[in-house]
């Protein structure tokens, strides 16, 4: 699964990176952006990646540069909380998002390694069962 990350406003980008490389995401691409250019950066990393992992600050809990993600990716918003799109929980101190489709995923998630940390453990189990493919048969040993 290619992996890309996008610091959007984020400040401290190389705790985050290492919390997600030791949780087992290893992006291939790294890109920094500001909120007005998060959304055209957000579609470059579509093209190459299968995962987006996007960090930013969140405010209550919350990641605070949600909104116009979601409304890049056509979720919708019912009082102030993205629809259809799964809740990442972890130790409750903040929390995450995970839009979906068929093929790919982005996650917004907080800037802070230790919220992070705990997100990730979720994070990871969901897009292991939607999106990982068994081995096909007769490559790499016997069927």
């Amino acid at each position: 699964m290619r992996t890309a990350l996008l610091f959007c406003g984020a400040r401290r980008t190389a705790l985050c990176q290492r919390t997600l490389e030791k949780s087992g995401f290893a992006p291939q691409i790294v890109r920094f952006s500001d909120d007005t250019h998060a959304v055209a950066a957000l579609g470059r990393l579509l093209e190459a990646a299968d995962v987006v992992c996007i960090l930013g600050p969140a405010r209550g809990g919350k990641p605070a540069f949600g909104a116009p993600i979601f409304a890049a990716l056509g979720v919708p918003m019912r009082g102030g909380e993205p629809d259809g799109v799964l809740r990442l929980l972890g130790s409750g101190e903040c929390i995450g998002y995970l839009v979906e489709s068929q093929t790919q995923a982005v996650a917004l998630l907080p800037d802070r390694p230790g919220p992070l940390q705990a997100l990730l453990p979720e994070l990871s189990l969901r897009l292991h069962q939607k999106y990982a493919r068994p081995a096909a048969a007769g490559k790499g040993g016997t069927p």
